[in-house]
């Protein structure tokens, strides 16, 4: 069954904001790779939706929340039916403490 996916709105600032700092510290080149690498494992949930793990302890609107790491970065979403739900892109240089917190706010 192939899942589609949806980006909350803040994802989607998320995103920029993370391809904005890699652009600024690394160069448009870096950036345009980085981007793609994200956009390509996004998509590979649609046919593996279970591929990121379950982020213990942490949920989103009563689901549980998966995370799927790519490099520097934490895609983080859950699914259900055949809607995947992209819900926060997270640095991993970040304070894990402070995603919980995050997440409440969205």
């Amino acid at each position: 069954m192939a899942y589609s996916y949806i980006w909350l709105d803040q994802a989607l600032e998320d995103l920029s904001q993370e391809i904005g700092y890699v652009c600024s510290e690394f160069g448009v080149s870096a950036a345009r790779k980085a981007e793609a690498r994200i956009r390509e494992r996004v998509n590979q949930l649609c046919d593996f939706p279970r591929l990121g793990q379950v982020y213990e302890g942490l949920s989103y609107n009563g689901s549980e929340v998966r995370v799927l790491h790519i490099r520097q970065v934490s895609v983080l979403y859950t699914f259900d039916d055949n809607l995947i739900t992209l819900v926060a892109v997270w640095n991993n240089y970040q304070d894990p403490a402070q995603l919980a917190g995050e997440l409440n706010e969205r």
